[in-house]
């Protein structure tokens, strides 16, 4: 085995066991390294900070030179490199409009988009997408944790766009709660007359929300039934997103497709 292909496999299985950490001799084993060998290996990324050894158990883990790699590798990670090829791969996908869209603390912005809407109404870069009635924005306040949502949800002005747009907060709670169990948001005609999308979370290194994905299209390209068959892919795609800047994303969100809230149908030009 070529010495960096140990070296790897040593810091892989120690990362693995991070909190129980391991001795030479169970390292040796376990990758089937010479005793000796291991030794003189662990010495080495010992003397540099790669793994540290506890004189309690003489059990060794991680070094904290990891750490200082990792933030250098954060703080430089752009975030629209990563997002954008995954963008594009949604939008030859689905044939149909795609974007990303930012929290900024107050409602999503519109941040990338692949494709246009062939419509009088366009999404373009920099449009705002409110928390109350854009299927982003809905999915991100879903995911908030709770104290921001009740806080933002406290203060939310029900503006009203269309006559599909939620006007009062008992209904987008009830929504809210599907969204949580579901993973995707939908937005059928509340902002725009004749336009419909489907969204999915994005989150950061934190594990908190940031962001979203979402195909947008007309009623009428964009039934909601396809929306609701785009959601697997919309969540595989966020999954590595998610994972490529360094987060987790929530093992509780499940595709089911969307349970339908009152009356409230996809609407038809």
């Amino acid at each position: 085995m070529p010495s960096i292909k140990k070296v790897h496999g040593i810091l892989e299985l120690l990362r693995e066991k991070y909190q129980t950490g391991l001795t030479n001799k169970e390292i040796s084993s376990a990758l089937n390294i010479p005793l000796s060998t291991c030794y003189r290996i662990l010495a080495s990324l010992k003397k540099y900070d790669y793994v540290q050894q506890k004189p309690n158990d003489m059990h060794y883990y991680l070094g904290f030179v990891h750490l200082r790699f990792a933030q250098a590798l954060m703080e430089g990670l752009d975030e629209n490199a990563i997002i954008d090829p995954y963008l594009e791969e949604l939008h030859q996908k689905t044939g149909l409009t795609t974007l990303f869209s930012r929290f900024n603390g107050q409602h999503c912005v519109a941040m990338e988009v692949r494709g246009s809407v062939n419509t009088r109404i366009s999404v373009g870069i920099g449009e705002i997408l409110p928390l109350h009635c854009s299927s982003t924005g809905k999915v991100v306040l879903s995911f908030l944790p709770e104290n921001q949502r009740e806080k933002l949800l406290s203060v939310i002005k029900f503006e009203e766009h269309t006559p599909q747009t939620i006007m009062d907060l008992d209904t987008l709670k009830q929504e809210i709660s599907i969204i949580q169990e579901s993973g995707m948001a939908y937005n059928l005609g509340e902002l725009h007359q004749g336009i419909s999308s489907m969204a999915t979370p994005l989150f950061d290194r934190t594990n908190k929300v940031f962001g979203a994905l979402a195909v947008v299209g007309t009623s009428q390209n964009l039934p909601f039934e396809s929306l609701q068959k785009f959601g697997p892919l919309f969540h595989a795609i966020g999954q590595k997103i998610t994972e490529a800047l360094g987060g987790k994303y929530p093992d509780r969100i499940e595709v089911r497709g969307r349970q339908e809230t009152g009356d409230r149908k996809p609407e038809t030009e």
